[in-house]
């Protein structure tokens, strides 16, 4: 058990922030959504509750979370995905160490409970899902499972007829597709009379936070829209990491759809734009009702299936149960490694 006591957890505190966004530059399972200013910018909203993991100063995990109530904290609702990040060379072993330090130390803080997100396999930079064992040993209880609509680029599914033909209309009508610095066209009066009318919803991000993000992230967050005689008819906000392109939000008026605006612009990011990545996300298919069909057929037929996100409930009690895999047969050195 001298190994376990070299790997130090604690939580983030604001002085920590270069460490962290250098630990996420270099992780193997992280993307810019994890960098502060992302996390930070509706810290109003969320009580942050991070944790980092060190061994022998130097970070080897973190874990983005926030406080759900005293017993109880989540990584992360204010994020697309979550879950423990691991330092690129991290082995399974050392990983099954890392979370039994973390729900040691939170189980000693009195918080009984993560409700954990778990992270999307694609956007790995390294392929691994220590996690996934470590999930498994701990008996971590699967709550939500939802799913992601995503085109793997390398070997693209051929796209529904319907779709090439409204994008060959829009080419005829002479939708022009643009990249454009400014959310407030798209937001004003696209997306919000969008969600507004249709399931009474707004933005997750007000057009002055996506704003700020793109101002901080102009790499990885773009906005295109599509224009109908110099007007504004479809749009989609796109969120970039190095595997993955991502459709944050998307959303057409109804002559950006009867044009084929919205087929076109779709079709110029997956076979232009974003052609070099390995995997087009469209996100999830859900509203207040459950499963939106209408939004999962459209999807689909671009040539997207299904790859599940799953929400976990991890007591941190079951450390314990992680005992046996990282050596600890010896009963006497686990008691001698809780008392230092």
């Amino acid at each position: 058990m001298e190994e376990l006591e070299t790997i130090i957890v604690r939580k983030y505190k604001k002085e920590d922030k270069e460490i962290w966004d250098d630990f996420i530059n270099h992780s193997k399972n992280s993307t810019f959504l994890f960098k502060r200013d992302f996390m930070d910018y509706h810290k109003d909203r969320y009580e942050d509750c991070s944790l980092m993991v060190f061994e022998n100063n130097i970070p080897i995990a973190a874990l983005p979370a926030h406080r759900i109530d005293k017993n109880t904290i989540a990584s992360h609702f204010g994020l697309s995905y979550g879950g423990i990040i691991l330092r690129k060379t991290e082995t399974l072993h050392k990983t099954l160490q890392i979370v039994y330090k973390i729900l040691y130390v939170l189980k000693s803080n009195k918080i009984e409970k993560i409700i954990y997100k778990s992270f999307h396999k694609f956007y790995n930079s390294i392929g691994s899902e220590e996690i996934t064992y470590a999930k498994y040993l701990i008996k971590a209880k699967l709550t939500v499972r939802q799913f992601s609509s995503v085109i793997n680029l390398n070997d693209k599914l051929e796209m529904n007829r319907t779709r090439l033909r409204l994008a060959r209309r829009a080419l005829k009508l002479g939708v022009e597709i643009k990249e454009v610095d400014s959310f407030d066209d798209y937001w004003n009066n696209i997306l919000i009379p969008n969600l507004r009318n249709k399931y009474e919803a707004k933005p997750a991000h007000t057009v002055e936070e996506i704003t700020k993000l793109h101002k901080s992230f102009p790499k990885n967050i773009h906005q295109f829209n599509a224009y109908l005689n110099n007007d504004i008819v479809a749009g989609a906000t796109i969120f970039e990491t190095s595997n993955v392109v991502r459709v944050q939000y998307n959303s057409a008026n109804e002559e950006g759809r009867l044009s084929g605006a919205s087929d076109l612009l779709y079709i110029k990011l997956i076979e232009k734009h974003f052609n070099h990545k390995n995997y087009f996300d469209f996100g999830t298919s859900f509203d207040a009702n459950g499963l939106n069909l209408g939004l999962l057929n459209w999807k689909e037929s671009f040539g997207a299936r299904a790859f599940s996100i799953d929400t976990f409930e991890i007591e941190t009690k079951n450390f314990i149960l992680l005992e046996k895999s990282i050596n600890c047969n010896n009963k006497e050195a686990v008691l001698n490694n809780h008392h230092h």
